[in-house]
């Protein structure tokens, strides 16, 4: 199995709407994302409510069946629509892929 890791940033205005209605806008895309992707076994997806200055805003977390799985995944329709946005409103990424 892999496991597949992504954190963000967000801008505090992007896009014409504020941070808070960005992070909810990309959780509900990305969430959307359940059963449309081949070999994607789970996904899940939180907002940070810790208030620390080591804090990402977004988390994602997802698990793959195998790393051609996660190839799969990088460029599904799905997961591009997703990605359009996101750009559009984050400020940093960090991602992270382990077995």
């Amino acid at each position: 199995m892999i496991r597949h890791c992504v954190f963000w940033t967000f801008h505090k205005e992007a896009n014409g709407k504020t941070k808070q209605e960005n992070l909810l806008e990309a959780q509900k895309l990305i969430l959307a994302m359940e059963g449309r992707i081949p070999g994607m076994l789970n996904i899940d997806c939180g907002l940070n409510f810790t208030i620390d200055d080591a804090a990402w805003d977004l988390a994602l977390f997802c698990i793959f069946e195998t790393e051609e799985d996660l190839k799969v995944y990088q460029t599904h329709p799905a997961h591009e629509e997703v990605k359009i946005f996101i750009r559009l409103v984050r400020d940093k990424r960090a991602v992270v892929d382990w077995k």
